[in-house]
């Protein structure tokens, strides 16, 4: 038997779900993961799809990277609107975010639970860089709550923080 940590993070997967994570800066435009200042904060847009038509109880869970802390999670009404009848909510870069049967924001990741079907899914929270330093992006992941081999994985990468001004 060996035990041990591996050498290199896994990387991005997508076995019966896709996932993608996006982060833009609070007037809405694309923010640069290495380039973050103390006290910005982020809009972290976690989007993807189911790969057939069963319905997927999921799990999807985003650690969040040292420096960063959550500040808030996303609700449907805060994305951009279902209907053109309707006005798009205050973070509607996100998209249209979809409903989950929990999203919370802990201290150390964002986790949703969510009953997903063949539609895309979109999910989001705010967070706020506390820490300088250089610090690893980890890579989200969403897996079937009932089917371990059904996931999606993000790639990792690297979060900057430069000192406030």
């Amino acid at each position: 038997t060996i035990s041990g940590r591996p050498r290199t993070a896994p990387g991005p997967t997508s076995q019966g779900f896709s996932l993608e994570k996006r982060l833009f800066r609070m007037n809405g435009a694309a923010a640069d993961a290495g380039a973050l200042r103390q006290g910005d904060r982020v809009i972290v847009v976690l989007s993807g799809a189911t790969q057939g038509e069963r319905l997927h109880p999921a799990v999807l869970v985003d650690l969040l990277p040292a420096g960063l802390e959550n500040e808030s999670v996303l609700k449907p009404e805060d994305g951009a609107a279902s209907s053109p009848e309707t006005a798009d909510g205050p973070f509607a870069c996100s998209g249209r975010i979809t409903s989950a049967r929990v999203a919370e924001a802990r201290d150390d990741r964002f986790v949703v639970a969510a009953d997903l079907r063949s539609e895309g899914f979109t999910f989001a929270y705010v967070a706020r860089a506390v820490t300088p330093g250089t610090y690893m992006l980890p890579a989200a992941q969403i897996e079937d709550m009932y089917r371990p081999g059904v996931i999606g994985r993000t790639a990792v990468g690297r979060v900057g923080v430069a000192p406030g001004s």
